[in-house]
C-alpha cells in the first residue's frame, strides 16, 4: 500500500438549504470579492465536480461530529477532529465554529473496502452519498513574509487556504456550503487563517453567517439524516 501523509487543517464551514443561485448576494460576493492581492493569472472561479463524476460515499458514525469516513475518487479517507476552537466572530458579525482536523487518505485499497461503502446497507451500516460540485478560491501564504496572495485554483501550494462554495445533493435534496480550509495547521496558521477569513468576509455585508449554520461535515450529515 502506498504510504500516506496526514493532512492537518484548520477549518470553518457553514451549510444552507437550497442552491447557491437562490442566495444571489452570497454567490455574487464569492465570485467577485477582491480583498486579497491577486496573481495576474487568476481568473473567475470555475465550478467542478469530482474527477470520476461519482458522489462521495460517507460511512455515518451515529451521533458523532468528530470523525468522517468516506470513499472518494478511489480513496479510502479518514478525517478526525483534533480540537474544537469554539465559535469565532469574524468582522464583528459573522460567527463560525473553527476546528482543527487531520485527514489520512489511502489509495489502491482492496475491493472489500470499496464494497463497505457501496453495499453498506446490506451489512446494516449507515452510508450516504453526497454529490458535490464546487468552486474554489485559493490563497497562498508566503513562507517567509507571511503575506497572502490569491492564486489560480489549479495551482498546488504547500501553505495557504481554500475558500469553497459547494453545491451538495443528498437523498434528492439540495444544499450548499461555504467553507474555508487552511493548511498546514501549525503554530503560525492561526493568525493567517483569521486574517484571510476576515479579509474575505468583510465584504459580505448583505447577510450574516451564524454559528447555528456552522458544522463539520460529519455533524451536518448526522443532523440532516436524523432530522
Amino acid at each position: 500500500m502506498e504510504k500516506t501523509v496526514p493532512f492537518a487543517s484548520r477549518e470553518v464551514r457553514w451549510f444552507f438549504e437550497g442552491k447557491p443561485d437562490q442566495n444571489e448576494s452570497l454567490k455574487h460576493w464569492f465570485e467577485t470579492v477582491a480583498s486579497i492581492p491577486k496573481n495576474p493569472d487568476v481568473g473567475q472561479p470555475v465550478w467542478q465536480g469530482r474527477l470520476d463524476d461519482q458522489p462521495d460515499i460517507y460511512l455515518i458514525i451515529p451521533g458523532s461530529g468528530d470523525m468522517g469516513i468516506k470513499w472518494r475518487e478511489g480513496e479510502f479517507q479518514i478525517k478526525g477532529r483534533v480540537s474544537s476552537l469554539g465559535t469565532q466572530v469574524f468582522c464583528g458579525r459573522h460567527q463560525g465554529e473553527v476546528e482543527c482536523w487531520v485527514k489520512w487518505s489511502y489509495p489502491d485499497m482492496p475491493p472489500a473496502y470499496k464494497n463497505l461503502f457501496l453495499n453498506g446497507h446490506k451489512q446494516e451500516l449507515l452510508t450516504v452519498a453526497v454529490q458535490k460540485v464546487r468552486a474554489i478560491r485559493k490563497v497562498r501564504i508566503d513562507t517567509v513574509t507571511g503575506q497572502p496572495e490569491e492564486v489560480e485554483s489549479t495551482i498546488q501550494i504547500d501553505r495557504g487556504l481554500g475558500i469553497e462554495l459547494t453545491n451538495l445533493h443528498v437523498g434528492g435534496n439540495a444544499y450548499y456550503s461555504l467553507a474555508v480550509e487552511a493548511f498546514p495547521d501549525d503554530s503560525a496558521m492561526g493568525s493567517a487563517f483569521t486574517g484571510v477569513v476576515e479579509a474575505f468576509l468583510n465584504a459580505l455585508t448583505e447577510i450574516d453567517l451564524n454559528a447555528s449554520q456552522s458544522k463539520s461535515y460529519p455533524l451536518w450529515l448526522d443532523t440532516i439524516i436524523n432530522a
